[in-house]
């Protein structure tokens, strides 16, 4: 059978480096029956990081992606924060869109708060805390990432932007984001249409791929 590639247009490089460790991990996978290839790959050229979320940027970036690449599955991935506070208009730009320019995959609303959903226990309830009523906010509002970097690193000592631990993809870990999905943050104040969660697709891909792979182990 025919591999299912998606090639992903990041907003920046720790984007980038999950898809290195996501495809590294399931290139280490047993080929399953009927399947000469590894069945799901994301593809994550480093031509392909906007560095930065702007809309205009990605839009470009997505464009001339999409023009060496005709018959391709391209996906754009993109923090959620700046749509949600409207910077550089990004809310009014995506509202905007055309057409030719897909739904995008967020991490809502960074890539630090989907970082911490492939955890469980003590930190991500530290995590959880601190983004919630009783904490900073964070997922009703957004911060910019000198308002939470040093939060998320004191909690998760291995994370560091544009790099992630050794290990940080596997089974164990994707299905804690699995579990954690319903605790994305869902404010959306400019109402906008078509948004989509990186996560949400990331796990729904890899169980087409991977049937049972993401099934709860008995206790």
């Amino acid at each position: 059978m025919p591999a299912k590639r998606h090639i992903i247009v990041c907003e920046g490089e720790s984007e980038w480096a999950c898809l290195q460790r996501l495809q590294s991990f399931l290139d280490s996978q047993s080929l399953l029956d009927g399947h000469f290839e590894t069945p799901l790959q994301f593809i994550a050229p480093e031509r392909g990081v906007a560095k930065g979320g702007n809309f205009n940027k990605l839009k470009c970036l997505y464009n001339k992606t999409r023009r060496s690449n005709t018959k391709a599955s391209i996906k754009i991935w993109a923090d959620f924060d700046l749509y949600h506070r409207n910077d550089l208009s990004c809310a009014d730009h995506y509202a905007a869109k055309t057409d030719g320019i897909p739904d995008f995959l967020f991490s809502f609303h960074n890539f630090e708060d989907f970082y911490a959903l492939h955890f469980d226990g003590a930190a991500l309830n530290q995590w959880l805390s601190f983004g919630g009523p009783s904490g900073r906010r964070h997922f009703l509002n957004p911060l910019h990432s000198d308002g939470y970097l040093p939060e998320i690193k004191r909690i998760f000592p291995g994370y560091g932007k544009g790099g992630l631990p050794a290990g940080f993809v596997s089974w164990a870990s994707l299905r804690n984001l699995k579990a954690n999905l319903h605790h994305q943050p869902t404010s959306n104040p400019h109402d906008l249409k078509g948004i989509r969660s990186f996560a949400e697709f990331l796990i729904g891909e890899i169980e087409q791929a991977y049937p049972g792979s993401l099934d709860p182990v008995p206790a």
